[in-house]
């Protein structure tokens, strides 16, 4: 019923736009409403931006949502789910806002629906302040398979900021998850995979991102294997992405290219990064630790593991998804630092 609205503040704990989508592909899973006042109120510009609209209307369509505030730079926000209904998607963002965190947002509720679906998701693919397309692909759909999830990715085109313009689809088959989490030890480095990338720029940006990559790797004797690509792209950008292959786990990380920012900065930032990564106990990089929060509280088992830096982001996203579902979530270390989190949901 109407009344029974979970209320949220917008406002709350890393204030950020994650608040909203989390409520909104748990309220689309469980039907519960929710109200979300004071959106994103401790930013520079507060309220909805496009790429957050888009997550509110791409999530309305999939569950025939009712909602009120669905406009840009509105800080309210009402939505009452209906039920979800699985099919073929296609939402444009009409900027570099992130296609990834719309995905993220409408992945989970057409994940547990009763047929399979795809979604054609046209933005920005590699943009500041959100996973880029390849690391969902690398690292975050490896781990979500881990746990029971099955889908695809396809980048049909890159989009940086500030054009934006990529293009990905992406095909779920439904299935509930099965497979908790559960690492306590990432085992010994075997490997870093890197992949540096250029679109719509001279071929020697990606050369000299690689070079780079690779003096630091041969620095600290680390085995490595860092290829080139050139991806199609509507504008111009450079990517560099490392993945951490290690005995039990792996980690990810990745810098973007930008104006005036040289390339061998592009390829410290990413390495600096990994090395962070190494001087702790970490299995999994903090970004994924994040990630795994909603999926891992949908499983029916207790899932722990340890991240190198308990994160604002971390904590807050937590407490949304407590709001919905009847799940306990236990950090044990401190703020900025390494802990181990364990999440465990009722049989």
């Amino acid at each position: 019923m109407k009344k029974d609205i979970i209320a949220i503040d917008g406002s709350f704990g890393e204030g950020g736009g994650q608040i909203l989508r989390t409520a909104l592909s748990l309220s689309a899973i469980t039907q519960k409403p929710f109200e979300i006042y004071k959106i994103r109120a401790n930013r520079k510009t507060p309220g909805l931006s496009h790429q957050h609209l888009q997550s509110v209307n791409a999530t309305a369509s999939i569950c025939n949502a009712e909602v009120m505030g669905n406009r840009l730079r509105s800080t309210g926000l009402k939505f009452f789910p209906g039920e979800i209904q699985a099919g073929d998607y296609h939402f444009d963002i009409r900027t570099a806002g992130s296609v990834s965190l719309v995905l993220q947002t409408i992945f989970y509720p057409l994940s547990l629906a009763n047929k399979p679906s795809s979604i054609a998701i046209t933005g920005g693919t590699h943009v500041s302040h959100s996973p880029c397309v390849d690391y969902l692909t690398q690292q975050w759909l490896y781990f979500l398979k881990k746990i029971g999830f099955i889908a695809e990715i396809q980048t049909l085109r890159a989009g940086f900021y500030p054009r934006g313009g990529g293009e990905v689809i992406v095909t779920i088959d439904p299935k509930c998850p099965q497979h908790p989490v559960r690492l306590e030890n990432r085992g010994k480095l075997l490997m870093v995979h890197g992949l540096s990338t250029v679109s719509n720029l001279d071929s020697k940006i990606a050369q000299r991102q690689q070079t780079q990559a690779k003096k630091n790797f041969l620095e600290r004797n680390i085995p490595h294997e860092i290829g080139i690509a050139e991806i199609p792209a509507a504008g111009k950008g450079t990517m560099l992405l490392l993945v951490g292959q290690f005995e039990q786990s792996q980690c990810c990380y990745f810098s973007l290219g930008a104006i005036g920012k040289r390339a061998e900065t592009v390829a410290d930032e990413a390495c600096n990064q990994f090395f962070s990564f190494l001087e702790t106990t970490g299995v999994i990089d903090e970004y994924l630790a994040d990630q795994l929060i909603i999926p891992l509280a949908l499983t029916k088992e207790m899932s722990h593991y340890i991240t190198p830096r308990i994160t604002q982001h971390l904590l807050t996203n937590i407490e949304i998804v407590k709001l919905f579902l009847p799940v306990t979530v236990e950090v044990v270390g401190n703020l900025a630092e390494e802990g181990v989190i364990k999440i465990t949901s009722p049989r």
